[in-house]
């Protein structure tokens, strides 16, 4: 079993786990877990789904598992059906043993290298992630450096526990439409008159597993993008990120022991928009070694009133 390691501040404790550089647990105001955790000789099911992880380098799904830089395609593996690598397929840094490289009371630092030709993708990769809490707030940040142009659109992915009271407001206009292999088809579609709308606060639908288009680029400072809030507390969402994943928890196993069942927990990623390696009009994703992939996302959290 992996070691676990603590942050603090005078509101907020986290844990993590190297195993996949996992959130294992966030705690407000010595309050219970705000996200989906269970041990892992209990089941092996959460963690399957992703549960806490870092995934990427190229989060979320590419189709074909395909990526063309200049004039050369590269195949990542894929791991649905043939069809997508989803998370950068079944070796990506959500099964990664990261080096925890520093460690104080309030911040966690964990690394990661990627070789050369790692999952199918060019350049020697070294990966940075920082864990850092101030009140209430935890601040998640990731950079990554190449020595040779790749894509990078990294994530965090803890499932946030929800009931079937809680309400989603999300800062997009626009979402992307998806095929039946949960693509992106291209369009970039207005979420007005669609189960989509989250410019109010509204439940997440079931069939929820979109992109949100909160910005056309990267940003240099974390913007505003959702607010979920349920019965027992408040999550607000900012990031550097153009786009925002959220995933309903649908296909969510069923732990009794951890309280687990599908639409338990709800995941919201700050990423790149998916499959952007193959829709030229979507941000771009693609690294190089004068213009290193960087990202800052923050998580403020506060009671329900």
């Amino acid at each position: 079993m992996s070691t676990t390691y603590s942050i603090r501040s005078n509101r907020l404790i986290a844990t993590f786990d190297p195993d996949g550089a996992r959130m294992r647990s966030l705690c407000l105001d010595n309050g219970p877990n705000l996200v989906l955790d269970v041990d892992d000789t209990t089941s092996q099911e959460l963690r399957d789904a992703y549960g806490g992880t870092i995934v990427g380098p190229v989060a979320n799904r590419v189709c074909g598992g395909q990526v063309s830089i200049g004039e050369t395609t590269h195949q990542m593996p894929c791991n649905e059906n043939g069809a997508t690598a989803l998370h950068s397929g079944p070796d990506g840094l959500d099964r990664a043993i990261w080096t925890v490289a520093a460690q104080d009371r309030t911040a966690l630092q964990l690394t990661h290298h990627l070789p050369d030709g790692h999952g199918g993708l060019p350049g020697n990769r070294d990966i940075e992630v920082w864990f850092e809490v101030a009140d209430n707030t935890l601040t998640f940040r990731v950079t990554m450096t190449t020595d040779a142009p790749t894509p990078a659109s990294i994530a965090h992915h803890p499932y946030w526990r929800v009931t079937p009271e809680h309400t989603l407001h999300i800062h997009a206009t626009h979402y992307l439409p998806t095929d039946h292999a949960n693509l992106p088809t291209g369009v970039v579609a207005p979420v007005a008159d669609t189960l989509f709308d989250h410019r109010t606060a509204r439940p997440i639908d079931p069939g929820t597993d979109h992109n949100f288009c909160v910005a056309k680029q990267a940003k240099a400072q974390p913007a505003p993008m959702a607010t979920l809030t349920t019965p027992s507390c408040i999550l607000e969402i900012a990031s550097t990120e153009p786009g925002l994943q959220v995933y309903s928890g649908a296909f969510l196993p069923t732990i009794p022991e951890a309280d687990i069942a599908p639409q338990t927990g709800v995941a919201l990623e700050a990423q790149g928009w998916p499959d952007a390696v193959n829709h030229p009009d979507f941000p771009n994703v693609i690294c190089t070694p004068d213009h290193p992939y960087s990202q800052v996302t923050q998580y403020t959290l506060q009671p329900a009133t």
